[in-house]
This record gives structure tokens, sequence and C-alpha cells, in this order.
């Protein structure tokens, strides 16, 4: 996790980032980890050479400053030494993260060739002050995609891969929503939530056909809150309890829909619950995962919440996800398990006997049973 140099510092420090790096890809390989997901898109912006986006103020401290050397090249080289997949992490959306001033003001602080500063108009803004850019713009959704042909076309990365935001989850701004382009639609019958999700699903589907016209090998993934829909509301939803936050509503993100017409070669909902969570229970969630993906193209990674280890509830169990690995993959259908985030790999505190558990399993094959 990049954001907020949440996993990496910055880049002032060369050696320092570089030796960081380093220590990141090891400790994967201690873990017998095989791929990494890096996140080179933040907020707008880029942890490469790109002619679209300007540096990450996350990568070098200030929007728009280069690097001392190449990142994303040097990380992808080293990831390759070391037999590991370099997947993509990118936020298609996302502009900034909360931000107590204006909109204005934070602009101010954007690269000029920041392409939401350039056009303003086409950002939308949360209730707590986030900016996204407008998923229902025709020239956002060329710019999400060129953006991403322009990573695949100048690295070797083995994925792109998206996370969960899509709609903001704190929902928007009364003044700074996309009600005009609701009102301004082609299609009168489309509802609201229909109107949104038929835009993110366009740049989904977008996406994947054009990184599979360019390359035959890259592959394209989204990691989505774990719950589409409750299946009080809808029979195809899962077992959840109905004051579950559904995707489907919230972030106008219908990954059913996206699995069942193949817009994306692999999914890895985020089942970031335990098994005893009151209303969304883990195993019901990734029984309703298995076999939405069964009878698909699509393969199927489970998300754990690794930053949750050592938390009060069951969490508290070190063993809590070595347990939810060994239940998801008795199933053929469950291709792999993912892990957020990289700090807790290497972190001390009360995560530090779930992870080494965890690195038990993945290492030995066996719990601390």
């Amino acid at each position: 996790s990049n954001v907020l140099n949440i996993d990496l510092p910055t880049t002032e420090d060369e050696a320092a980032y570089k030796a960081s790096v380093i220590k990141m890809l090891d400790t994967a390989v201690s873990y017998n980890l095989t791929a990494i997901f890096f996140q080179v898109r933040t907020t707008n912006d880029a942890f490469y050479q790109s002619a679209l986006n300007p540096y990450s103020r996350f990568l070098t401290g200030k929007e728009g400053e280069k690097p001392p050397f190449d990142v994303m090249a040097f990380v992808i080289e080293e990831t390759k030494k070391r037999g590991l997949e370099f997947h993509a992490w990118c936020n298609p959306y996302r502009v900034s993260m909360g931000h107590k001033g204006t909109v204005e003001e934070y602009f101010k602080t954007c690269d000029d060739l920041n392409f939401a500063k350039q056009n303003q108009d086409l950002t939308l803004v949360d209730t707590n002050g986030q900016i996204i850019l407008n998923p229902t713009k025709e020239k956002v959704k060329q710019f999400i995609v060129d953006s991403m042909l322009e990573i695949i076309e100048k690295y070797p990365v083995d994925g792109v891969h998206f996370d969960d935001y899509f709609y903001p989850y704190a929902g928007l701004d009364e003044n700074h929503n996309d009600q005009p382009d609701y009102e301004a639609r082609e299609d009168k019958t489309q509802s609201l939530g229909d109107f949104r999700r038929y835009h993110v699903s366009d740049v989904i589907k977008r996406v994947h056909e054009a990184i599979k016209k360019t390359s035959k090998t890259v592959r394209f993934g989204v990691s989505p809150f774990g719950i589409w829909k409750n299946k009080i509301n809808d029979t195809l939803g899962s077992n959840t309890d109905e004051a579950c936050s559904q995707s489907y509503d919230n972030q106008y993100a219908d990954t059913y829909t996206w699995v069942k017409n193949g817009y994306v070669d692999y999914v890895v909902p985020q089942i970031y619950w335990e098994f005893g969570h009151r209303i969304a229970p883990h195993g019901d969630i990734l029984q309703w995962w298995k076999a939405l993906c069964e009878d698909s193209n699509v393969d199927l990674y489970i998300g754990h919440a690794a930053y949750r280890l050592g938390q009060e509830g069951e969490f508290e169990n070190p063993l809590e996800v070595v347990n939810q690995i060994k239940y998801a993959n008795q199933y053929d259908t469950v291709k792999g398990n993912v892990f957020f985030t990289y700090r807790n790999f290497i972190s001390k505190d009360k995560d530090y006997d779930g992870m080494q558990a965890l690195k038990k399993l993945l290492t030995k094959g066996d719990s601390l049973e």
C-alpha cells in the first residue's frame, strides 16, 4: 500500500527506499508467496514514468517531482529476480484522500499534468471532501483506459489490478455530485443506481477489452468489497444480514455481472470478517463467491484481513487467518489467497503471532497446532 506511505517511504532517501523494497520482496519469498500487488496509482498519479500522470506525492514527497530512478522498473526487476509476479495496483477514480480545505486549495497542491486539475469539471466530491473523477464522463473513461494501456506498454507487468474504491463509501456531496449527468441521461428509464452501475461496469469492461487487445498475457482483476448483495434483498445475494453494506448499492460495483460476463480475469473479494461475525460471517460469504465463480472463466482468490490479526474479537486468535485459508483452499474453485497489507508481514505488534502462524502454514503446510 503506497497511498499515505502505509507500507513504503518516499524516495527522498534513495538507498533507504531501495532497501525497503528489497526487504519487502525478500519477506514475500520467505512466506512462500507468488505475487505482489504494488500500488502504482494512488490518487490520480503515478509511481512510474508517465506522459499522462504526474509522479505521486507519496513517491517523492511532492506531486510531479521526479524520483532519482525509475521506481517501477526497479521493483519489477527485483520482483522477477525472485520469481514473483508483479501486479500493478491502481485506484481508477480517486483524486485525493479526505481534504479539509476547499477543492480549489487541493488542486493548488497538484502538478499541472494531473488530469483532474486540468479537467476540474470532470470531478466529484464525497461528503468527507474526497475528490474523485466522475465515472459517468466519457473523457474520464478513456483516460483510465489510456492510463492502464500506458502501464502495460511501458512495463512488463503480470497484471493490472483495481481495488474496491469506485463510487466513494461516504456518498457524494450534495453540491458536487453526478445529478446533472443523471438528469441528462439518454435512457430515461434508468434509476440513479442503474445509471451509476452502468458507467462503472462500462469502464471495467473497456479496460479488460483494451488489455486483451494489447497483451495476451497481462491479467486484469479487481478486489471488491466482500458483499455484493444480501440475500434478503436479492435471492442471488449472500447469506448476510440486511444491515450489511452492499457494493451493488454503495460503490455501484456490480461484481456479480463482471464475473458472469467475464469482464475480469480474476476477482479478490475482500472477505475481511471473521467466521463468527454476527451479520457477515466469513464462511457464508466465501461460499457465495465460490458458487459465483465455479462455472466461470474468472479465477477466485480470497482476500484476507492480515491487518486485523490481534484485534479484539475472533482475530485475537492467531489462527483466524490460518483457519480461513484452510477453509477456502479445500475448494478447487479457490485459486489462492491475497493478504492486506505488507506492513503486517514485518510487524512485531499484536499481529505478530498470527503472521508467524501464517508463515508456518504457507511454508510448512501446517499451523501452530
